[in-house]
């Protein structure tokens, strides 16, 4: 695949470039994937690899600071901001969401007095998913109160805290939490606290109706009947609060370094954060806390990271104590896989942290 010869990578800590070119390349030619691009960061040393092309039709380089759809890394800031406000007494995570929401949760079998926060943010509130792969995305905006009702029409999952099931809604019910509680919508206070104190310049919620990316972006791609189809104009409203933010490379990498150096939130609600469960549906060495997951890579070390995955775009942040951040996309989402050891975000991982 000429895409996969095309790599580019710039260091500040050279030691990983290398292993990450390598592991960019190779995921691109074995998956068949338009390109990925990488930052691995110590503090302000940067590692910037790419492969492959952000734009397939014009043979357009990933440019230093492209804007992709972070997807359900969106769900980490959700999560810190939350903490911050558990921090100032605002909301407690073993509270019940219908004191915070009252009236506003209700559904056949879905009970929110027995429905905590922390169960929200763990996944293990047992609420319905909103849509499914069968649901067409809207061509209208929509507003969070409208993606909460098409998950109410459903039943529950399990009944609260009994398993735990990664579910989008529970995140869009974090949302509203956020604006109850501050009075601010949760995009806009989630850019007060967290996006813009960061310096976190290219990130950013899109406006209702703000369907592409700014300048410079990578372009997102599906395959529909065995062709590849510029998937880049996305109503982002669908994903809200567990899913609609965009970023960079550069920028989802300062985000979990500062979160993981507790400049985001206190200790004491970073170690909340980092209290977790078996993932069993993503497969063994998995454990999901409060809106980050803790990975066991097989060399023994443990990273805290949070996935993204939506239309055209496949993305990863992470970081281990005491090592470098990598933040990762994929322009296109790969062949399904059982195993994490096949995805190709697990290959950069590997190349940052266990290299050969």
């Amino acid at each position: 695949m000429a895409a996969a010869l095309l790599v580019s990578v710039t260091a500040a800590c050279s030691p990983q470039s290398p292993g990450l070119r390598d592991a960019l390349a190779t995921a691109v030619e074995r998956d068949q994937l338009p390109g990925g691009v990488a930052v691995v960061r110590e503090y302000d040393d940067l590692t910037r690899g790419s492969a492959g092309y952000s734009d397939v039709d014009t043979n357009t380089r990933f440019a230093p600071r492209t804007h992709v759809r972070a997807a359900s890394i969106t769900k980490t800031f959700v999560a810190a901001t939350v903490l911050q406000l558990v921090a100032e007494g605002k909301v407690d995570l073993d509270t019940s969401i219908e004191t915070y929401l009252p009236g506003r949760i209700r559904g056949k079998g879905i009970d929110a007095n027995a429905t905590t926060v922390r169960q929200l943010l763990r996944h293990q509130s047992g609420l319905p998913e909103y849509f499914d792969a069968s649901t067409p995305i809207p061509a209208e905006p929509v507003t969070a109160d409208q993606l909460l009702d098409a998950a109410l029409k459903r039943p529950p999952q399990f009944p609260p805290g009994t398993a735990m099931k990664y579910t989008n809604t529970n995140y869009v019910i974090a949302g509203l939490l956020i604006e109850k509680l501050t009075g601010h919508p949760a995009a806009d206070e989630i850019t007060r606290r967290i996006i813009r104190p960061l310096g976190l310049s290219d990130t950013y919620f899109p406006s209702p109706g703000d369907n592409g990316l700014r300048a410079p972006f990578a372009h997102g791609y599906e395959l529909v009947d065995g062709k590849r189809k510029d998937v880049t104009t996305f109503n982002a409203s669908a994903a809200g609060m567990a899913g609609s933010l965009v970023s960079t490379s550069e920028d989802t990498s300062a985000f979990i370094t500062a979160l993981l150096d507790a400049r985001v939130v206190a200790s004491p609600q970073l170690r909340e954060m980092m209290t977790t469960v078996d993932w069993k549906d993503a497969g063994p060495g998995f454990h999901y806390g409060l809106g980050l997951t803790g990975v066991d890579l097989d060399c023994g070390v443990r990273v805290w990271a949070h996935g993204g995955d939506i239309e055209g775009f496949h993305s990863l942040m992470a970081k281990g104590f005491g090592g470098p951040a990598v933040s990762v996309t994929f322009t296109q989402n790969p062949p399904e896989t059982e195993s994490m050891a096949n995805d190709p975000r697990a290959a950069v991982l590997n190349a940052v942290y266990c290299p050969a």
